[in-house]
């Protein structure tokens, strides 16, 4: 027994000391409100509104893209539709009538091949 307390002692006196605990202003801060502020909330609203991507708009604050989809939502902004534009819509109805292969068409367009594939199959909104 004496052996045992022994190593028990000796496994003690080489433990490594605790690391202090963080303190608030140290720890990373989640709510978008605390790390960006309200001025910079409000100036990424009114820039999507304005027509900016939600990519674009992430990137450059350094925030999650479905951060940034829920402080819209949260602030009752209605997302945009997700599709093609005019102009691409155009651009893959010539380049068909031209005798194009779908998925030629959608890399020179840079949409997907179901994209490309369901709009001219007469479908405005491809299935996810």
């Amino acid at each position: 027994m004496d052996a045992i307390d022994a190593a028990l002692a000796q496994a003690a006196a080489e433990e490594p000391a605790k690391p202090k605990q963080s303190t608030a202003s140290a720890r990373q801060r989640y709510r978008l409100v605390d790390r960006l502020g309200q001025a910079k909330l409000d100036e990424i609203v009114a820039r999507y509104e304005a027509g900016e991507s939600t990519t674009s708009l992430a990137d450059e604050s350094g925030v999650a893209k479905s951060s940034l989809l829920r402080l819209l939502e949260e602030r009752g902004v209605a997302r945009r539709k997700q599709g093609l534009t005019p102009e691409i819509e155009r651009q893959i109805l010539a380049l068909r009538k031209e005798g194009v292969v779908i998925r030629a068409i959608a890399k020179q367009v840079g949409v997907s091949y179901d994209t490309a594939r369901l709009f001219l199959l007469g479908r405005d909104k491809p299935i996810a």
